[in-house]
């Protein structure tokens, strides 16, 4: 399916009055991470063998002069490892199989992470250094706010950066940078497919509830008032909690009871959102939940007693009984489990394959890794067949607006999915 730019125009500038009204446990260590090497035109060179677990060698390994060099200022541990490491290892086992082919423009691609802990601080000093290691692409945490300070250090020097799962608007419109793009779906493209999801089961009413310890849930959950405001729907009721303020529960069950909305939309964290959902279900509070992608995987459903009917959105079905329907996908996530061993917790993994994927279609298409020429050929993506699904750039539109989400349900204990769901101003 192709999504040309015009039938965008309508999400960017939605994006951009909302940019203006509103304002993880790692697999990788610091250092040198080097991919499998090209095969050798010497028969009788042996390859070098790849670890089955990326693990970094020490700083300071001497490189192949050649190498194209991807620096990865992500988090390995703290807080945005849950979301900056299995892109992390995806983009990495994307490096390997482009190795594998060749290389890149006949040339070995070359890993250069570091742990920026989620702290501001770490990030913006590995910033300094991946420039001092002459790095030609930069893939970035998906925080904007942590990514802020590391961004400021790579403007000047025009480096490319790529955000395999920065979700904030704030990537769509190139105020991040002219040079930086997203490969995730922004917040406002989840809001609509929610609205859309609650239009198809005839909802006019619901109340918003949003765990604040995630900065993308938020900015999800109040586009959504905006959306669903404007086509007509009515929240009756809009409640924050905090984990650190667990007092705030009592007024959201109790708020629930009394307006009695017909569908809740819940915005949160897995690891929050057991505190919220199982006192709202025991408290007798029926009605169906709609989640937007940070709640995406299986994990904790286990933790929530009668969860009963809950949607939610992701980039890819990881349920092995109701598996994705696209064979990138299904391929990419047997090679995830090959390689860590376990099966992905989500379907944000798809991302970080597409990072290192649009990176290297557009070197080749470019010719060169000269960053301004790679990101001009980034900005003519219109409907890329990625694995996350039809992807268009475009001068100021530097993330995947309006690209399609599957929609998972869970039945019983089990998360399925169920379809694919386009944003409703591309399927008009």
């Amino acid at each position: 399916m192709r999504a040309p730019k015009a039938r965008l125009a309508r999400l960017v500038r939605l994006a951009v009055v909302v940019l203006l009204v509103c304002s993880g446990c790692g697999l990788f260590s610091q250092g040198t991470v080097v991919s499998r090497a090209p095969a050798a035109d010497d028969a009788d060179q042996q390859p070098q063998e790849a670890s089955p677990i990326p693990i970094a060698t020490p700083d300071g390994k001497p490189l192949p002069d050649d190498a194209i060099v991807i620096g990865a200022l992500m988090a390995s541990t703290g807080l945005l490892a849950v979301y900056d490491e299995p892109a992390l290892v995806a983009a990495r086992i994307r490096i390997d199989a482009l190795n594998e082919a060749g290389g890149l423009l006949g040339r070995p691609v070359v890993l250069r992470l570091i742990d920026s802990h989620t702290e501001m601080s770490s990030i913006r000093n590995g910033a300094e250094q991946l420039l001092l290691d002459g790095v030609d692409m930069v893939l970035m945490t998906c925080d904007a706010a942590f990514a802020v300070p590391a961004l400021d250090v790579l403007e000047g020097s025009g480096t490319l950066v790529i955000s395999p799962c920065g979700t904030d608007d704030s990537w769509i419109t190139g105020e991040l940078g002219e040079r930086v793009f997203s490969m995730a779906t922004p917040a406002g493209t989840e809001a609509m497919i929610l609205v859309e999801l609650l239009a198809d089961r005839g909802f006019g009413t619901a109340a918003v509830v949003i765990d604040r310890t995630s900065t993308e849930a938020v900015s999800v959950c109040e586009q959504f008032k905006r959306e669903f405001e404007s086509t007509g729907g009515r929240v009756v009721g809009f409640y924050r909690y905090h984990s650190s303020s667990p007092w705030l529960l009592d007024p959201i069950l109790g708020g629930l009871a009394d307006r009695n909305p017909e569908a809740i939309v819940f915005c949160g964290t897995r690891l929050v959102a057991p505190e919220i959902l199982t006192p709202i279900r025991a408290a007798g509070i029926v009605q169906p939940i709609f989640a937007n992608s940070t709640m995406d995987g299986d994990f904790w459903i286990g933790r929530v007693s009668g969860v009963g009917d809950f949607t939610m959105l992701s980039y890819a079905s990881v349920f092995q009984d109701t598996p994705d329907p696209s064979p990138a996908v299904r391929e990419l996530l047997a090679e995830y489990l090959a390689v860590t061993g376990h099966r992905a917790n989500d379907g944000r993994v798809v991302t970080g394959a597409d990072a290192i994927e649009a990176y290297a279609r557009a070197v080749k298409r470019a010719g060169t890794t000269e960053p301004g020429a790679v990101a001009g050929e980034l900005e003519r993506f219109d409907g890329e067949e990625l694995a996350a699904g039809p992807t268009t750039f475009g001068p100021g539109v530097h993330a995947a607006v309006g690209r399609p989400m599957r929609i998972i349900t869970l039945q019983g204990p089990y998360a399925r999915y169920q379809r694919i769901l386009v944003p409703p101003s591309l399927s008009e």
